[in-house]
């Protein structure tokens, strides 16, 4: 209970500095070269933990200031490292919490029997596509029985098309309307297939658990 304490303390003196400071923050890293790469990497994990700054508006900066792969490279670790942040804090600080948040959320059992059925590919698809929202994956997957490594992985893969996507996104903003919208099609087609190919593995798996 008192670390549970001591860290939301921590936990809301960051945000509210952040919040008040966030005009600035934002000017600084529209100012940033290479020699602030390595705090990049770091900020990209605290603003998947403190959203203060949305992540996805973050994410495009880093495609605009570094390019597609630098800045996608900042996003993905950004991305998962707050993601495993949200795993190990659901996992052995905040359990009874977060089991009265994600309980609100409808999609709960399903994602629930896809996880059931199998762990890896359950929150693989759910990254690659928002199934289930991404706080309710971290949280409801620290949650369970899931091993770490499962998680991480699945999670290391499935992170790696958004976060390229918004890079993409952030790097196009200055370049040529028609190279945007290639993109945005590009992705929304990859997006398409995947979310079919979801599909028909779950109506495949539900099939084999409950026979005609």
């Amino acid at each position: 209970m008192k670390k549970a304490i001591v860290f939301v303390f921590f936990y809301g003196i960051l945000l509210l500095i952040a919040f008040l400071y966030r005009e600035s923050l934002l000017e600084w890293l529209n100012r940033g070269d290479m020699t602030q790469l390595p705090l990049m990497f770091l900020l990209g994990v605290f603003f998947g933990v403190v959203p203060v700054v949305p992540f996805s508006v973050f994410a495009g900066l880093m495609g605009a200031k570094y390019g597609v792969w630098i800045g996608a490279c900042i996003n993905w670790v950004g991305s998962v490292g707050a993601s495993a942040i949200f795993f190990m804090l659901s996992r052995h600080f905040f359990v009874t919490r977060f089991q009265s948040y994600i309980s609100r959320f409808n999609g709960i059992r399903k994602f629930d029997r896809i996880i059931s059925q199998n762990a890896f590919i359950a929150v693989l698809f759910s990254r690659i596509v928002p199934i289930v929202p991404p706080p309710v994956v971290n949280i409801y997957s620290g949650l369970s029985m899931m091993p770490f490594k499962t998680y991480l992985a699945a999670t290391m893969i499935g992170k790696i098309p958004g976060m390229v996507a918004y890079a993409y996104l952030g790097s196009q903003l200055v370049a040529p309307r028609s190279s945007l919208l290639a993109g945005i099609t590009l992705y929304a087609g990859f997006l398409t297939f995947v979310l079919l190919l979801y599909r028909w593995w779950y109506k495949s798996k539900a099939k084999v658990v409950l026979p005609k």
